[in-house]
């Protein structure tokens, strides 16, 4: 089959641009032609169609009306909202090449881009095309689409999020997901949960990335917690970052924090806040996403990979209250690296089932109004602390732990695995 993989963007190191990367892989393993079209593809290669893109300006103009504040007649919005659709349509009947199948990642759940969702949708209809809706995230998990300012914007939300039809197969991420999914839209879905490549060569120290820690004046006794994830409220990096001020307290060690994935543009504010955090601690905190791309490369600057933060990292935090699933837990796991979580609701449905030892910070939060952060109980973080802090003291048991998740991680979540639910998905096409 002839696929096209769907998404606002690709390339990237979000985790949705991660996913896809994974299923391209084992899709081409089986045979099928399979390439990207995005919004913006980054330093990857396939078909981009820029109105589909999150941060293409007459989108956010509609998302702001659609969810914010109406600054028109509803009207007039409902016709910038068509015209917006005829483009997108037209771009993609000019530029898709014929295909058998669409993957679309969020495209038809999150809602950030309401026109892409109506075109993609009637233009898999017009031409009779079959979708997978790969659903990472709906639009009700996300407070910024709990107020529809029209009755349009709810009635897009209504068919189009997602839409039902008989040439649409619908793939959620995890257990919660799939049956809320039923629950409000009366639609069935598939579990096909994240998954990672564990026969990939270990990511460690090499020739490329040992001057990593140099260049971020790291040294080579200090230690080092890495958090991969984007810079969004969800994430709750505070609470790894309040984590990493109990270990520094109680470390013979000089302790480092890197955070490694990129802010969206509305997550500014939440940047800023964590920065000014950032400050009053009594550690360094590193953001370096300005070095990170999705491969290596050299281009005037030196820029590494994602993978080469996990390998200079001594443990990897992930404190998220909300999540679909989980890729940095999971690349946590390959790295070989100590765990400390968050136990948000997936977590506890669908992951730790599975047998893995991690560090818990429980599953207990607080939010702050006035600091607008999320807080967790300081005896809960020290003795997360402390549990850390004695696996490092004895490398035998450590190994021992890591090891385990590393066989786990294997076992469940990994591309073998993703090829017997996409075998048995495709077959259903």
């Amino acid at each position: 089959m002839k696929i096209a993989l769907v998404h606002f963007r690709a390339g990237e190191t979000d985790g949705v641009s991660l996913e896809m990367e994974k299923w391209k892989t084992v899709l081409e393993r089986m045979g099928h032609q399979v390439f990207y079209l995005a919004g913006e593809l980054g330093k990857t290669h396939g078909i981009e169609i820029p109105s589909i893109c999150m941060n293409n300006p007459t989108n956010l103009w509609i998302h702001e009306n659609a969810f914010e504040r109406l600054s028109t007649d509803e009207r007039s919005f409902i016709d910038i909202f068509q015209d917006y659709v005829e483009q997108i349509a037209e771009e993609l009947q000019l530029r898709m090449p014929p295909v058998d199948l669409l993957i679309v990642n969020n495209i038809l759940s999150l809602g950030f881009n309401l026109p892409a969702a109506v075109a993609i949708t009637e233009y898999a209809r017009k031409n009779k095309v079959k979708i997978i809706g790969h659903h990472h995230d709906f639009y009700w998990e996300r407070e910024r689409y709990s107020k529809p300012q029209s009755d349009f914007v709810s009635k897009i939300l209504d068919e189009y999020f997602p839409p039902e039809g008989s040439n649409i197969l619908h793939v959620t991420i995890n257990s919660l997901a799939q049956k809320e999914l039923l629950k409000r839209k009366g639609l069935p879905s598939k579990i096909i949960p994240n998954v990672f490549d564990f026969d990939q060569s270990p990511w460690v120290i090499d020739d490329y990335n040992k001057d990593l820690k140099g260049a971020l004046g790291i040294s080579g006794d200090d230690l080092v917690i890495l958090h991969a994830t984007r810079i969004v409220e969800r994430k709750a990096i505070e609470i790894a970052m309040d984590f990493v001020e109990q270990l520094c307290y109680m470390s013979e060690q000089k302790v480092h924090f890197l955070v490694a994935g990129f802010f969206e543009q509305e997550s500014l504010a939440y940047y800023d806040r964590l920065l000014k955090k950032a400050r009053e601690m009594p550690y360094e905190t590193h953001f370096v996403f300005e070095k990170v791309r999705s491969t290596r490369f050299v281009n005037g600057k030196k820029y590494y990979s994602l993978w080469d933060m996990y390998a200079i990292a001594d443990a990897i935090t992930y404190t998220s209250v909300l999540e679909g699933w989980g890729n940095q837990l999971i690349e946590a796991v390959f790295s070989r690296k100590s765990l400390v979580v968050f136990e948000y609701p997936v977590y506890k449905s669908d992951i730790a089932p599975l047998g893995f030892n991690f560090i818990s910070l429980s599953d207990r939060v607080l939010y702050n109004e006035k600091t607008r952060f999320y807080e967790i109980d300081q005896g809960i973080l020290k003795k997360a602390a402390e549990e850390l802090l004695k696996l490092f003291s004895n490398p035998t048991l450590l190994e021992k732990n890591v090891q385990h998740n590393f066989r786990i991680g294997k076992k469940y979540l990994s591309l073998e695995s993703l090829h017997g639910y996409l075998k048995e998905t495709i077959n259903r096409c």
